[in-house]
């Protein structure tokens, strides 16, 4: 089940709901504060939104032409803060998604009554997620990412262990480092881009849903072509990558 990432950020006052802006995606279509909804990926499974205030009314909604049609979705809960922290909150959308329509627009709309940052992130896959089972194998990898705000950075994956030669599924990931938002891998030859919320310590709490094959299968390498990783935060330059695996040959 393919999946891809996709973030928006702008740091700035919306007394009332105000698009914000996509961060650049080298995969996705863009036009102003549009993405475009890529053909073959056009369900909504998980959204989340982070809104530096606690004390403002804080909105969060994703609007496109086939949501309005009925109703726009309302992110809740909200993150307070400049990165999601310990458990993320999310809205966790795995067997319910919103499904859009391939090429319409996809908008984040915020609002927060105070100049603050605004960042919100949607993954986007081609159906409701679909678990996998196999013997998980979890290995250590650091990354080297020097990260900016509104960017992805791409960085190598240094593993902590050599990988018997063979074929590997990837079926979860978590990462941490101090002040990243977000990061997702770059399987060589791929098109889409899965991610993860990322944690700002190691002893963070997670949702399980994106280790151990919960959220299905993120992409596919042979050892001597592992994947990198983009990862998306303020400023940090070392992080810390788990990735489940199963061998399949």
């Amino acid at each position: 089940m393919p999946f891809h990432t996709i973030g928006y950020e702008t740091s700035a006052s919306q007394s009332s709901l105000t698009a914000i802006t996509p961060i650049p995606d080298g995969t996705m279509a863009i036009s102003g504060n549009d993405f475009r909804v890529p053909t073959g990926l056009n369900f909504v499974v998980c959204a989340a939104a982070i809104i530096n205030s606690a004390t403002a009314t804080l909105r969060a909604q994703i609007q496109a032409p086939s949501l309005r049609s009925i109703l726009n979705f309302d992110i809740s809960p909200i993150n307070n803060g400049l990165v999601f922290g310990s458990l993320p909150r999310l809205n966790r959308l795995w067997t319910s998604p919103l499904q859009l329509q391939p090429l319409e627009p996809l908008d984040l709309f915020v609002q927060n009554g105070a100049a603050v940052m605004n960042r919100a992130f949607l993954w986007l896959a081609d159906k409701a997620v679909t678990p996998v089972t196999g013997k998980v194998f979890t290995v250590r990898c650091t990354a080297a990412a020097s990260l900016g705000t509104a960017s992805w950075v791409n960085s190598t994956l240094t593993f902590q262990q050599t990988l018997p030669a063979g074929h590997y599924q990837v079926v979860g990931m978590r990462v941490w480092s101090a002040n990243s938002c977000a990061a997702r891998l770059f399987f060589v030859g791929g098109t889409w881009r899965p991610g993860v919320p990322t944690l700002n310590a190691e002893d963070n709490n997670e949702w399980n849903d994106f280790r151990f094959g919960n959220v299905g299968v993120f992409g596919e390498f042979d050892n001597t072509t592992p994947p990198s990783i983009d990862v998306m935060g303020i400023t940090d330059t070392a992080q810390v990558v788990l990735l489940d695996l199963i061998k399949t040959s």
